[in-house]
């Protein structure tokens, strides 16, 4: 099988980086570094045509509303919004939907700094990871994680043992949340927007007294394995393969 080719150093150079790295030779060095990040910061303000609809006056107007909206972060819930966030990562939402549903505000949320911040790290940085941000978790005695193959019963499970004020984290309904699509379908490329939603969620529900519930398809997960070291109990759910299917194949139907 032939080798992926070695990537390119990123604008303004795209010369070949140094195998394992992201960078060419001469901007290995930090302070090299810095200077083709400023350089590169620049290239995008003049060559990007997302970082443009940012500067026009339709997303000034689109800002004030959601910010007179959202008063509170929608993810920690506490500190006040300041920053207006593209719940689906902007160039996605470009790419799928349209120039128009950049300013939708359906599709934005009001978050504090940091919050904003840990959203697109999580949001870029997933893929290069283990699926999540955290590398430790603390006391998660008040969660409950559900796994189980797709069609295995997770969210029916959840529906049948949670409480009325429980805090619960569904894949597929945060995926049509943040994609506009109908439950169940997918939009590969938003995967890293529902993950950091995910992790939002974790780090959200913390000290909740309410009792939490996450679902996750694979029981191997990272983020499985750290919920399940900070005392969360794991349910596994062993519907058999032929009945999962089953159960999707009528969902496709209905």
């Amino acid at each position: 099988m032939p080798s992926s080719p070695t990537p390119l150093c990123p604008p303004p150079c795209l010369r070949r980086a140094v195998n394992g790295t992201k960078y060419c030779a001469e901007h290995q060095t930090t302070n090299r570094r810095i200077e083709h990040n400023r350089a590169y910061d620049r290239y995008r303000d003049n060559n990007d045509p997302i970082r443009k609809l940012y500067r026009t006056p339709r997303w000034q107007a689109t800002r004030r509303i959601v910010l007179r909206r959202d008063i509170l972060c929608r993810s920690c819930g506490h500190e006040r919004a300041t920053e207006v966030d593209h719940i689906l990562s902007a160039r996605l939402v470009v790419d799928n939907f349209g120039v128009a549903e950049f300013y939708n505000p359906d599709r934005l949320q009001g978050l504090c700094h940091p919050c904003h911040s840990s959203k697109t790290a999580s949001e870029y940085g997933w893929t290069n990871r283990k699926g999540t941000r955290f590398d430790s978790l603390g006391n998660r005695g008040n969660t409950t994680v559900v796994c189980g193959l797709p069609g295995a019963g997770k969210s029916e499970y959840v529906k049948q043992h949670a409480a009325q004020d429980d805090h619960v984290f569904d894949y597929d309904v945060v995926m049509s949340e943040v994609t506009g699509l109908p439950i169940y379908e997918t939009l590969p490329d938003a995967i890293g927007s529902v993950l950091a939603k995910r992790d939002q969620f974790i780090e959200a529900t913390q000290y909740s007294t309410h009792h939490v519930w996450i679902i996750v398809s694979n029981p191997k997960a990272a983020v499985v394995d750290m919920l399940r070291v900070a005392g969360a109990e794991i349910v596994v759910l062993d519907t058999p393969p032929d009945i999962c299917a089953e159960r999707i194949r009528n969902r496709k139907n209905t």
